[in-house]
């Protein structure tokens, strides 16, 4: 963690990560919009209106099935991902052109995958375990953004979009 911080009084770092910031915020609210329609479209007969996926006001107690909530949790994170990897490569990253080929992309998908479990595991624990679902499903869904935000970040940062990665010496690897 102290590395991080003493990173953040680079220039440059500060400003990828502020980058970085505005793109999750933006990721994670396409990544809502997406559940709430994949939500919406599964159980629209039981909500008041589009807006009551977000506020869990509906016609009927209705809380929806633990396999549609997972369905949408996937389906959304794959789209924000994508979004994300593309702005990655394009806006937040000073050297995203490192990242902005195969086996950038794969990295990148491998550490999505790894967040995609967490979101997935997190999101089965809280609306399984702990019972937590129905308007309680935006507070688990922007809990596990941010931690999955934080990992994120770092693997970007450090495996997919460094610079050092490209050198050739015996301090560095090669992609």
């Amino acid at each position: 963690m102290k590395e991080f911080f003493r990173a953040l009084k680079n220039k440059r770092a500060r400003r990828e990560y502020v980058k970085s910031v505005a793109v999750g915020i933006f990721s994670t609210l396409l990544d809502f919009i997406v559940t709430a329609l994949i939500l919406y479209m599964a159980g629209h007969e039981y909500y008041d209106g589009f807006l009551g996926v977000f506020t869990g006001k509906t016609m009927i107690p209705y809380s929806p099935p633990t396999s549609i909530y997972l369905t949408a949790t996937v389906l959304s994170f794959i789209v924000s991902i994508l979004f994300n990897y593309i702005m990655s490569v394009f806006f937040v990253y000073d050297y995203g052109n490192v990242g902005k080929n195969a086996k950038g992309f794969t990295k990148f998908a491998i550490f999505a995958l790894i967040g995609l479990t967490i979101t997935t595991v997190g999101s089965l624990i809280c609306s399984s375990v702990f019972g937590l679902n129905g308007s309680n499903v935006w507070w688990i869904k922007i809990a596990i953004a941010v931690a999955v935000f934080i990992f994120n970040f770092f693997t970007r940062k450090y495996f997919v979009f460094n610079i050092a990665l490209i050198r050739d010496d015996e301090h560095t690897i090669n992609l």
